[in-house]
């Protein structure tokens, strides 16, 4: 279980915001000027969730790998086989294949992963009393 301490900013019709700060390791990645510091989610909210608490998300590793490999994998996948399809009729139409490939890879990556109904991370602890 992959599992981050973050801070209910809002509920609102069942649904809580909630930010989440970045693990200290990001500060040595290579990438981190991509990135900012926190992260804000919307999630279901467990009942007793109110702005200012603290709770604790969790995702299971599993979720989080499938997700990695759908999002790589797929428009990969789909890039490859439009480059191989149309590599016959030339570099040009290889490339084209590529490109529209990967085009269709992300269109299905998102209608995908939305019918899949790739997991959230869930509340694992009750948001607590502590109020900023």
């Amino acid at each position: 279980m992959i599992e981050r301490r973050g801070q209910v900013l809002t509920v609102a019709d069942g649904i809580a915001t909630v930010r989440v700060e970045l693990p200290s390791t990001c500060a040595s990645c290579g990438s981190r000027g991509a990135c900012t510091s926190a992260r804000t989610l919307e999630l279901p909210a467990p009942p007793t969730a109110r702005p200012g608490a603290t709770v604790t998300l969790a995702l299971p590793e599993s979720d989080f790998l499938r997700g990695a490999l759908l999002a790589y994998g797929l428009p990969a996948v789909a890039t490859l086989t439009g480059a191989i399809l149309l590599s016959g009729a030339g570099d040009l139409a290889a490339v084209a294949g590529a490109l529209c490939g990967l085009g269709l890879g992300l269109i299905g990556l998102r209608r995908f992963g939305r019918r899949a109904g790739c997991a959230a991370p869930a509340f694992v602890s009750q948001p607590s009393g502590d109020v900023s």
